[in-house]
């Protein structure tokens, strides 16, 4: 059941009202459009469907990290594989979320941030195994964290805005595919 326009009108709009500053603001997840994303396949697999990358399992139509079902899975012989979504944007090297940190502040607090950016993934991939970080390098003075979808993304720039302050943005292209997440502190900046 969807949420109704009527009562909310800016329930559509990823970020609940155009103009919003409030860097707490997030998609609601229906408002991300994934039918036009390739990684997607059409319908669904087979319920006990195991990634041949990672081992997540498909279940009552979620991935999940289920090692005892896929350890029966597995054993029984009768597996259906496949390569999960999140692993075909990791090979296709196809972000879906990109974080940029830049400024002074970051280069300082560098481990303190990296664990945070860290248990965001972990706390992210144990609800939805498909929210994975691709990426982490350095390029240009910035840190750049490259994943697999837009909420991640999200949800990496809050906790570090969260924690260190800063200026944070959003930028969300037209078709909603890609989320640009842009952070930066100087070290003068409280």
């Amino acid at each position: 059941m969807g949420k109704s326009s009527a009562k909310n009108p800016m329930v559509n709009h990823p970020m609940g009202n155009p103009g919003n500053p409030n860097p707490r603001s997030v998609a609601p997840r229906d408002a991300i459009n994934d039918w036009h994303d390739p990684y997607l396949v059409d319908g669904h697999p087979p319920d006990g469907t195991v990634c041949s990358q990672c081992g997540a399992v498909y279940h009552n139509q979620h991935w999940n990290w289920d090692d005892r079902r896929r350890d029966t899975l597995v054993a029984a012989g009768t597996t259906n594989t496949i390569v999960c979504p999140a692993c075909r944007k990791i090979q296709g090297q196809d972000p879906h979320g990109i974080v940029t940190l830049s400024g002074d502040y970051w280069p300082q607090h560098r481990e303190e941030i990296l664990n945070l950016i860290r248990n965001e993934e972990a706390r992210g991939t144990s609800t939805n195994p498909l929210e994975r970080i691709m990426d982490i390098r350095e390029e240009d003075g910035s840190l750049i964290i490259e994943t697999t979808n837009e909420k991640l993304a999200q949800k990496i720039g809050r906790a570090v805005h969260g924690a260190h302050n800063g200026d944070l943005e959003y930028q969300w292209p037209e078709n909603n595919r890609l989320a640009r997440v842009n952070w930066q502190r100087s070290l003068e900046a409280k």
